[in-house]
């Protein structure tokens, strides 16, 4: 399989960002329940730090989304997600 000439490091930080929001959290509360300090996910968000699997792996249990979710491209136009993500129903909290 040939890769696309993606950074996703940026990616990642876009998804985390609108899951967060999208979640109704704040970069406080989020980086609490992964056990990192804020500033790092706030780095995480802008692209500019890269997570270890461990981190997201609690990034995605924290947002309850498959890790997969983390690494799907955001349609910068339309702000929305592209590929096998688009269309899919997220869980109801509980």
């Amino acid at each position: 399989m040939k890769y696309k000439n993606i950074d996703y490091k940026i990616v990642v930080g876009k998804q985390v960002r609108r899951l967060r929001l999208e979640a109704g959290m704040t970069q406080d509360i989020l980086s609490e329940r992964c056990g990192i300090y804020r500033t790092y996910l706030s780095r995480i968000e802008a692209g500019s730090a890269n997570p270890t699997l461990l981190i997201l792996i609690a990034l995605s249990a924290s947002l309850d989304v498959p890790i997969g979710d983390l690494f799907e491209p955001i349609d910068e136009q339309t702000d929305h997600v592209t590929g096998s993500q688009a269309g899919r129903a997220r869980k109801p909290k509980e």
